[in-house]
């Protein structure tokens, strides 16, 4: 099953290449030129193992990229970008156009050195993915961030997630979101946005129609702040993906999140791993559920009573039917054994929604046929409340072959 892993968050590329170079750095810049040269894809992954660039190694960089303008994705692990480096590397990029996806993750960039890259972000029209993960980013950088969304016209995703972003930097980044039509994935995840940056990010994100993966995982937003993102969810038709992994949800919030779900009409995947949702809260979004004909992925493990709850993926992965897992009960007691029982229907409700999706897809051919001959609001009808069996199929081909 697909679903959205609390282990291994977004990132922008799994580069296959790393570059595993000396912690010497002298080694470094004499490797450098080395280790490119092996390279035929058309991503570059450098660990600098906590090593600034250096003038050399930017040369060495600068060189490669001329002689090999194939490159899309460029990604710097673990360097110490200082502010001459910063400005160095906005050189590069100013003259290589090929490269769209960019990261700096854990490059202990200063603030000079986030003003100098964000300055070039406001023009750029280039870049499509940004990386700026575990840089200790503040609310004053996410201000200039902020500013950035405001004007540049390319940029799609964006990684934030691990730094120091709380209620202030959140809001100046969701009020840019009402401006931005362009961003379609954005990860905050594991900052320090409490109760009032997640009102912000609710309250613009009504007014925002682009964007479709918000990742707010590890953020203490609390029961309140779900309550917020519930009545978004209401009334947003673009999000497709949201992370609410360890927000300390506890059935408070789930009892209105599962009524924003009966409602809405867009949401394809969500976490709510590592919260407090007791068997109620289960239950309000089995109930809920029931009416929701779009969601697919829903992951509630690590949620429960001990650590028994901790691998009710893999017991309900491993078989359809949860009875014939390997001696479910004598694992769990009673009580227990009611979140098997309900995460198992919720599984069925999200599989029914998978097989609509794919039916709705082949389906679609013969609506193309129809719709010519019927009226618009009957063939959106027939597509809105399309059922999962074959069926339904059989009888849209009918139709179309009386047409």
């Amino acid at each position: 099953m697909n679903k959205i892993s609390t282990t291994a968050r977004p990132t922008i590329a799994s580069a296959s290449n790393t570059i595993k170079i000396s912690n010497k750095y002298q080694l470094i810049l004499l490797n450098l030129k080395k280790q490119l040269k092996n390279y035929s894809e058309d991503n570059i992954s450098i660990d600098f193992q906590g090593f600034p660039i250096g003038d050399e190694g930017i040369k060495i960089i600068k060189k490669y990229l001329e002689e090999n303008p194939t490159i899309y994705f460029l990604e710097f692990l673990n360097t110490k970008l200082k502010d001459k480096d910063a400005q160095d590397l906005i050189s590069i990029l100013e003259n290589i156009t090929t490269i769209t996806a960019l990261s700096l993750e854990n490059s202990i960039i200063n603030d000079t050195g986030f003003t100098i890259i964000s300055e070039f972000l406001k023009n750029n029209t280039t870049l499509e993915i940004l990386n700026l993960s575990e840089n200790g980013i503040n609310d004053d950088i996410a201000l200039l961030i902020a500013e950035v969304l405001k004007t540049n016209s390319t940029l799609r995703e964006l990684y934030l997630s691990v730094n120091s972003i709380s209620d202030k930097g959140a809001a100046a980044i969701s009020e840019a979101l009402k401006i931005n039509s362009l961003l379609i994935k954005l990860d905050i995840s594991r900052n320090d946005i409490n109760t009032d940056g997640i009102k912000s990010i609710a309250a613009n994100l009504k007014h925002n129609p682009t964007l479709k993966a918000l990742y707010l995982c590890n953020n203490p937003i609390g029961d309140d702040g779900v309550i917020d993102i519930a009545e978004t969810l209401k009334v947003n038709t673009t999000l497709s993906e949201l992370d609410l992994g360890g927000t300390q949800i506890s059935t408070k919030g789930i009892n209105h999140l599962a009524m924003a779900l009966g409602k809405n009409k867009a949401l394809n995947a969500l976490d709510l791993t590592q919260n407090n949702i007791n068997i109620d809260g289960f239950i309000a979004l089995y109930k809920e559920l029931k009416n929701n004909t779009n969601l697919t992925k829903l992951d509630l493990s690590v949620n429960g009573i001990d650590l028994n709850m901790l691998y009710i993926e893999d017991y309900l992965d491993s078989d359809d039917d949860i009875e014939a897992n390997e001696e479910p009960n004598e694992k769990l007691h009673e009580k227990q054994n009611d979140f098997f029982t309900v995460y198992s229907d919720i599984r069925k409700i999200c599989r029914r929604n998978s097989e609509k999706e794919l039916l709705l897809a082949n389906a679609l051919p013969v609506l193309k046929v129809v719709a010519p001959e019927i009226p618009t609001h009957i063939a959106n009808l027939l597509t809105t409340h399309l059922l999962i069996t074959e069926d339904d199929a059989v009888t849209l081909r009918k139709l179309a072959d009386l047409v």
